[in-house]
C-alpha cells in the first residue's frame, strides 16, 4: 500500500504524479490506495469499445489537447466542470498527469495547463482560504517494462492552491504559471529528475554503479527502494553541479562509462557481476545442487504457464510505443491467465479427479508460476556469476574491472572536491 499520511482525506484533493509508463501509472495508484480515484488521461487512447469500457469502468474520463482538434478541445469546458464537482462532491481524489503525456525518460517534461486550470476553478467558492490541494507524487521504475521490478512511490507535502488565489483574481495567467513552477519543483523532488540529454545515459548507468557507494558517502545503511533513491537524488545534485563548474571531468567521466558499458555488453554482464572480486566455487557448486533439487518446481509452474504468458509476451511486439507494454500485459494477463486456470480445472474436472484435488491444484498455480519466474531469474543470475568466474582473470576483464574502478574513483574525487568547496 502507498503511504498516504501526506495526502488530506476528506477535502477536495488532485493526486499529480509524474507520467512515464502509461496506463500502469493510473494503475498503480487505483490498486494501492484504500479509495476510489477519478482520473482524467488524453483523449487519443479512449479508442475501441473495450478499451472505453474498461476505462470508463475504472473512473477514467477523456481530456482534450491541442492535437486532438480545436473543435474538441471545446469539449474540455464540460470535462472540467465533471472535475469540479467531483472535487466538491465526492471524498474521492481527482487523478490528473500534468505532464500530459507520458515518456520514456526519467525528468519532467513540459507542464500542461489543465490540472492548474481545474485547481483554479475548484478553489473559487473557497476563495483565499484553505481549500484545494494538490499532492505531487513520484513514481521510479525499476524497468518500465519488466515483469516483477520495483516501484518506489513517492508521496509529497500537499500544494495549497489558496496561497494563489488572491493573483489568481488579479492575473489569471501569471497565477497558473506560479502555481505550476511551484509544483514542478515540488514534483521534481519526489523523482528522479535527470534534465540533461546529452550525459542521461551517463547518470542512469551511475545510479546502478555509485549507489552502494553513494549511500556508504551518506551514511545511509538501510536497503530500501527510499535509501536507493535518496542516494540517486543527492549524486545527481553533485552531478549536475559539477557539470555546471567542471564539464570536462563529466566528459571524462563519460568515456570511462561508456567504455564500461561497452565491456558489459560484450560479455553479457551485469554490474552487479562486478562488483564481488570473486564468487566461491563451493558456493556455486552449492547454487547449482540447489537448482537442480528446484527444477521440477521450475518445470511444474513454467507448464502450467507458459501457455498464456508465451501468448501475452508474443502480443505486445506488436505495439510501437513501447511504455504501453506494461499495461498491454497487465490488461490482458488480469484475463487470460484466470480464463486459462479454468480451462485446466475443466481439462481436470473431465478426467473425473476429486473437487478438492482440482481446487488445490488450480490454485497452487499462480504461486507456481511465481515460484517458476523467479527461478528463472535465479539460474540466469548465478549462469552470469559461472561465467564471469570462468574468464575473470583474462586481460579483457581486468580492463572492465580497472574501468569499473576508475568510475569509483572519480565520482569519488568529485564528491570530496564539492565538499571542500563548501
Amino acid at each position: 500500500m502507498i503511504c498516504t499520511n501526506k495526502i488530506p482525506l476528506k477535502q477536495p484533493v488532485i493526486l499529480a504524479p509524474n507520467h512515464q509508463n502509461a496506463l500502469i501509472d493510473a494503475m498503480v495508484l487505483v490498486c494501492n490506495l484504500p479509495f476510489q480515484i477519478v482520473f482524467l488521461a488524453r483523449a487519443d487512447i479512449f479508442k475501441g469499445k473495450r478499451l472505453v469500457k474498461f476505462l470508463t469502468f475504472t473512473n477514467i474520463m477523456p481530456i482534450f489537447r491541442i492535437r486532438d482538434g480545436i473543435e474538441n478541445v471545446k469539449k474540455n469546458d464540460a470535462v472540467f466542470a465533471k472535475t469540479v464537482q467531483v472535487l466538491h462532491n465526492s471524498h474521492n481524489p481527482l487523478g490528473l498527469f500534468a505532464e500530459g503525456n507520458h515518456g520514456d525518460k526519467r525528468r519532467i517534461r513540459p507542464l500542461v495547463k489543465g490540472l492548474f486550470r481545474i485547481a483554479f476553478l475548484a478553489q473559487e467558492p473557497f476563495g483565499d482560504k484553505p481549500g484545494v490541494k494538490i499532492v505531487p507524487i513520484g513514481f521510479d521504475y525499476g524497468h518500465y517494462q519488466h515483469f516483477r521490478t520495483t516501484l518506489f512511490v513517492n508521496v509529497g507535502d500537499p500544494i495549497e492552491v489558496s496561497q494563489f488565489y488572491n493573483e489568481y483574481a488579479e492575473n489569471q495567467v501569471s497565477a497558473i504559471n506560479r502555481l505550476k513552477d511551484a509544483f514542478a519543483a515540488a514534483l521534481s523532488k519526489q523523482m528522479i529528475d535527470i534534465q540533461t540529454e546529452e550525459y542521461y545515459d551517463l547518470y542512469m548507468s551511475l545510479r546502478k554503479i555509485f549507489n552502494d557507494d553513494m549511500k556508504k558517502v551518506l551514511g545511509i545503511t538501510e536497503r530500501t527502494l527510499e535509501a536507493k533513491f535518496e542516494a540517486d537524488k543527492v549524486m545527481i545534485d553533485l552531478l549536475n553541479k559539477e557539470l555546471d563548474l567542471l564539464p570536462e571531468n563529466i566528459s571524462r567521466l563519460n568515456e570511462v562509462t561508456k567504455k564500461y558499458q561497452a565491456g558489459l555488453e560484450k560479455f553479457n554482464l551485469r554490474d552487479w557481476v562486478l562488483k564481488k572480486k570473486s564468487y566461491s566455487i563451493p558456493s556455486l557448486l552449492l547454487s547449482i545442487i540447489v537448482k537442480i533439487v528446484l527444477f521440477p518446481l521450475f518445470l511444474f509452474g513454467s507448464l502450467n504457464n507458459s501457455l498464456p504468458y508465451w501468448f501475452t509476451a508474443s502480443r505486445v511486439t506488436g505495439i510501437k510505443d513501447t511504455q504501453f507494454h506494461s499495461s498491454f500485459k497487465y490488461a490482458v494477463g488480469m484475463i487470460l491467465f484466470p480464463v486459462w486456470y479454468i480451462v485446466i480445472a475443466g481439462i481436470l474436472a473431465f478426467l473425473s479427479l476429486p473437487v478438492g484435488l482440482i481446487l488445490l491444484y488450480v490454485l497452487s498455480l499462480p504461486l507456481a508460476g511465481l515460484a517458476a519466474f523467479t527461478y528463472h531469474i535465479q539460474v540466469k543470475k548465478l549462469w552470469a556469476k559461472i561465467r564471469y568466474t570462468l574468464i575473470r582473470n583474462t586481460p579483457e576483464m581486468n580492463a572492465l574491472r580497472n574501468h569499473r574502478n576508475e568510475i569509483l574513483t572519480r565520482m569519488h574525487d568529485i564528491i570530496n572536491r564539492q565538499k571542500n568547496q563548501q
